[in-house]
């Protein structure tokens, strides 16, 4: 049976004496960690809480992030890291969906939802915990630290199947609402077994948590990292002086980025006063790198790089271009294969497939289709989705790309038109719906546009009602009064028409190519 807790537990027999934790001047050991983790799932035992009760948990990066991520499983309970970037509506969605018993919170987040307490409250959530520097907490909330001190230390062992649900984790839909995620025991366990031989985290030593950790990507190397005796070092939130200082102070060794976050690092001003030599391996994933600025990283940061290609729903490692296939197409001048999403990991079975999910020839495009023992149980009370999305015991991507012959896949389309900008998805389709809702407003394509800051920045290509008029600002306020800040378009372009299909169908392949084409001649 395949029990996630076994990541932790192993270290604790290991090297209990050794160091894990490293979060501001806060050093833990292991046995203290597991001492923390443990009082942490008796303690919420402690609330009466029922097996898979859900726990919410919205925080920036820190050890008591850690500690949740076991504490709720040692407990039998789910976690649902909440995206602290999701405005209101997403907000209110995810928690009248899950419906948590208790919500976990640090001083920065409740500034901002106080004045929503006894709303919230509303939604079923019984207890809320609260962490700050002090170690008490306002009136009507439970002190994170107290909780812990009048726990008991012994681990409550409780028994679990490899299929019980650990995570709750919300991923954006194409209408805009988010969908639950469930992973599993096995789905995360397996994840990091791939995570072993894919990104080669056997030698690991310092991590940091420099991506949100409530994003997969960086949870599930919580895992990894846990399980072969590594040391977990935090930022509270991406900042690159903040970022090259815990490179330096911890001696990290290895970091997951998004290709936004690398490039603010390149070009942050002083960046060659520190020290990062100790950097060993740089992940990046959500898109590829410019190639231009992957060479640049590479001689700055003198380290080898790994990309990553996956999804929530896969718990989330698919595919891995290598450190090795990295070196290779600088070597051999074969750069086409740094925009590839690299080859399967072992472990996980992937095709392309056409409309009637037939394997289609290398350099012919279908969408991706993936089966493993990381694949997601389902969508959180969705079973139509979920059931359209397994079909055939495959869970269908709805990414589009093509195989090299060499095996290498590469990404064509994302999700519907999905932009990606800032490390953050945004669904072309939600942001279109709020433009339809301005009156002067009678057609809108939203895409993604080259950035040389944010890799994609969201570009909306409007036409006006005739005798109505709208300027730019005008629509890029309107998207920020019902939207995510970061899902509001950074420019808006005025035309006569747009390119349609046979079928009336707005082409935004068409609109795509015109802007990065206009770009690359920009930037020659």
């Amino acid at each position: 049976m395949l029990d996630l807790r076994h990541t932790l537990r192993r270290p604790v027999c290991m090297v209990p004496k050794e160091p894990v934790v490293r979060c501001g001047d806060l050093t833990l050991t292991y046995e203290q960690l597991y001492e923390r983790v443990s009082r942490l799932a008796n303690g919420l035992l402690s609330l009466e809480l029922e097996r898979g009760d859900r726990v919410a948990v919205l925080a920036l990066n820190c050890h008591r992030f850690l500690e949740l991520y076991y504490g709720t499983m040692f407990a039998g309970l789910v976690l649902v890291p909440l995206n602290v970037r999701w405005g209101a509506k997403e907000f209110a969605f995810a928690l009248s969906d899950c419906r948590p018993k208790v919500f976990a919170l640090d001083a920065t987040v409740y500034e901002h939802l106080k004045p929503y307490v006894e709303q919230l409250k509303l939604l079923g959530i019984e207890h809320f915990l609260f962490w700050g520097d002090g170690g008490e907490a306002p009136e009507g909330l439970i002190a994170y630290e107290k909780l812990l001190q009048g726990a008991s230390p012994e681990d409550p062992d409780i028994k679990v199947h490899e299929d019980d649900l650990v995570g709750l984790f919300y991923t954006s839909g194409t209408t805009g609402n988010p969908k639950g995620v469930m992973l599993t025991h096995k789905n995360l366990m397996m994840n990091a077994y791939h995570a072993q031989i894919a990104f080669e985290f056997r030698d690991e030593r310092t991590y940091l948590h420099a991506a949100p950790m409530f994003h997969l990507a960086d949870g599930a190397a919580t895992f990894t990292v846990t399980w072969n005796g590594g040391i977990h070092a935090f930022v509270p939130r991406f900042d690159p002086e903040a970022v090259l200082k815990a490179i330096e102070r911890y001696r990290v060794t290895s970091v997951t980025l998004i290709p936004t976050m690398i490039n603010w690092l390149l070009n942050h001003p002083g960046i060659e006063r520190f020290d990062l030599s100790s950097l060993q391996k740089i992940m990046y994933g959500a898109s590829p790198m410019p190639v231009d600025r992957l060479k640049r990283a590479i001689e700055v940061f003198r380290c080898k790089f790994q990309q990553g290609y996956g999804m929530t729903e896969a718990a989330p490692l698919v595919s891995v271009l290598t450190a090795e296939d990295h070196e290779r197409a600088l070597a051999e001048g074969r750069e086409e294969i740094l925009s590839s999403a690299g080859r399967p990991i072992p472990g996980v079975e992937v095709r392309v497939v056409d409309e009637n999910d037939r394997d289609v020839p290398p350099g012919e495009v279908g969408e991706i289709l993936v089966r493993g023992p990381n694949v997601m149980k389902g969508y959180w009370h969705r079973p139509d989705i979920t059931e359209e999305a397994l079909r055939g015991g495959w869970y269908h991507t709805q990414d589009m790309a093509h195989w090299d012959e060499e095996g290498y896949l590469y990404i064509v389309d994302r999700k519907d038109d999905m932009i990606i900008t800032g490390g953050e998805n945004v669904y072309s389709t939600e942001v279109e719906e709020i433009l339809y809702q301005h009156p002067a407003v009678l057609e809108a394509a939203v895409i993604g546009v080259p950035d040389p800051d944010w890799i994609q920045a969201i570009k909306a290509v409007v036409v006006l009602k005739e005798g109505q008029s709208a300027t730019e600002e005008e629509l890029i306020e309107h998207c920020k009064q019902y939207l995510s800040p970061y899902k509001a378009p950074k420019s808006v372009d005025f035309v006569k028409e747009l390119p349609k299909g046979g079928t009336g169908k707005i082409l935004k392949n068409v609109l795509r190519e015109e802007y990065r084409r206009r770009y690359n001649e920009r930037t020659g």
